[in-house]
């Protein structure tokens, strides 16, 4: 069922490295099971109209979520912002809808 994992990033501040470069502060939660989606067209929409851009649904199991605002992708690195949440009735999982964030911010 699950074809990846990631880590919610947990609330810190930033500090900025000698280079004037920001570093995410804070710590990871634990790895947890994730099954990686494609947007659907309905998710666009509604994305388009919020003023982002939908790149990636990640299923998770809906204990596992406690508001979390970011998260990464254990495979490649790559940072997520939570822009929706979405639970169908009498389901275990929640579905997250995602925004890849761009490279060097924090």
């Amino acid at each position: 069922m699950w074809n990846g994992s990631i880590r919610f990033l947990k609330k810190g501040n930033s500090t900025q490295d000698k280079d004037g470069f920001y570093q995410p502060a804070g710590e990871l939660s634990e790895s947890i099971p994730a099954s990686f989606t494609d947007v659907t067209r309905n998710d666009e929409i509604l994305a388009s109209q919020e003023g982002y851009t939908a790149d990636q649904n990640i299923e998770i199991l809906a204990c596992n979520y406690s508001g979390e605002g970011s998260l990464m992708d254990e495979s490649d690195g790559s940072i997520y912002e939570v822009r929706r949440t979405y639970r169908r009735d009498k389901s275990m999982s929640m579905i997250l809808t995602c925004e890849r964030r761009q490279n060097g911010t924090v």
